[in-house]
């Protein structure tokens, strides 16, 4: 990890007030910093949900984000290569 990607782990979004302001934070890294870059969309076998994968271009951790829906709060995680 480095000062341009994330320091923390998110393990669930309490609110979806919570996930839009890491939305905002993680799209302003993507479109206006250019040091996270969208991966691939992976499926999971439980209940049809999956993760979209991020890449730091400048220490090249991997991330994934399940966005919140209903009652599954989403997370954030580092992704292990």
């Amino acid at each position: 990890m480095c000062d341009k990607c994330f320091n923390d782990e998110i393990k669930s979004f309490p609110t979806q007030a919570d996930f839009e302001q890491f939305d905002l934070v993680l799209t302003k890294k993507i479109a206006n910093d250019k040091s996270i870059k969208m991966g691939k969309f992976v499926d999971t076998a439980w209940k049809d949900i999956g993760y979209q994968v991020y890449e730091c271009v400048v220490c090249g951790q991997l991330w994934k984000l399940s966005t919140p829906e209903y009652s599954d709060r989403g997370y954030f995680l580092r992704l292990t290569k």
